[in-house]
């Protein structure tokens, strides 16, 4: 008897909820919330990188081995990183060394240079393999 007359408060009180206002948020207003595709890229400026970045998209090939990747870079030009890899159980593996730009992209140590793109506080790393995009964290 208790749940049916709650059973009944519940679905007295659905009409009333169909009565609240609607808020609508400009799509100015919802700028930090597009995803990483839809977002203003253009070829990075060439200013010194630094801060800590975290992945918030993998793509191509990359993904089939990366679950995450976490860059922090100096304006001196040494970078730290940390990538989880896929595994049972998943791992980190991490990296530190030195990051140049040059006219072929952003070269980590001596491997092989990535295109790199930025947004508002994001930066897109791309190569044969595919891309990682990055949004800037507070530490």
């Amino acid at each position: 008897m208790r749940t049916l007359r709650l059973l009944a408060a519940a679905l007295a009180a659905l009409p009333s909820a169909a009565c609240l206002p609607s808020s609508v948020i400009a799509p100015e207003d919802r700028a930090a919330h597009l995803g990483p595709e839809e977002l203003p890229w253009q070829p990075y400026a060439g200013a010194p990188l630094a801060g800590l970045y975290a992945s918030v998209a993998i793509s191509g090939d990359l993904s089939l081995g990366l679950l995450k990747v976490y860059y922090h870079f100096t304006p001196d030009g040494r970078f730290t990183g940390a990538a989880l890899l896929t595994g049972e159980p998943p791992s980190f593996q991490t990296l530190s060394g030195t990051w140049s730009l040059s006219a072929d992209g952003l070269r980590l140590g001596e491997g092989a240079p990535a295109k790199l793109e930025e947004a508002p506080d994001h930066l897109r790393l791309s190569g044969a393999e595919g891309a990682v995009v990055l949004r800037r964290e507070t530490l």
